[in-house]
């Protein structure tokens, strides 16, 4: 946008530049006019102008309805008392764990040994390659439709 406008004002500023004004006429030449009649078309409107519709305001009334005591055959309490439920937070201790120390009167086993048996690998072998001779004059693909 900015380069568009940069290009309007520079061609605008070399237009009024390259325009010599009215005043000044080159030595030895005289300025001439000539004139060719153009015809133009002219429509005569006849009738009489529409007005257009002026928007007027119009003040739009709301109605808003008052609420009325209405006979119902059940006896109403009045005033009506509605339950109104609050939620009590309650802080809730809880216990601390602590040690007690106890004296034993039996004696406690200590761990015995366990033995692990270690498994042994087993060698497994391994494929050995085998030579696969491949002709390059013999065409080595799965046909297809032929």
């Amino acid at each position: 946008m900015i380069a568009f406008k940069t290009t309007v004002v520079l061609l605008l500023v070399a237009l009024a530049s390259a325009r010599p004004s009215e005043e000044w006429e080159p030595e030895g030449h005289t300025h001439t006019e000539h004139t060719k009649p153009y015809h133009v078309t002219v429509v005569k409107k006849i009738g009489v102008p529409i007005p257009h519709p002026v928007a007027v305001s119009v003040p739009q009334y709301v109605k808003v309805p008052i609420p009325q005591p209405y006979p119902v055959h059940v006896t109403v309490e009045q005033p009506i008392h509605v339950p109104v439920y609050k939620v009590v937070h309650q802080v809730v201790e809880k216990p601390v764990p602590y040690t007690v120390e106890k004296p034993v009167p039996y004696e406690v086993e200590k761990p015995y040994p366990v033995e692990v048996e270690k498994k042994v690998e087993v060698p497994i072998p391994k494929p050995y390659p085998v030579h696969v001779p491949v002709y390059k004059h013999i065409y080595h693909h799965k046909g297809g439709k032929h």
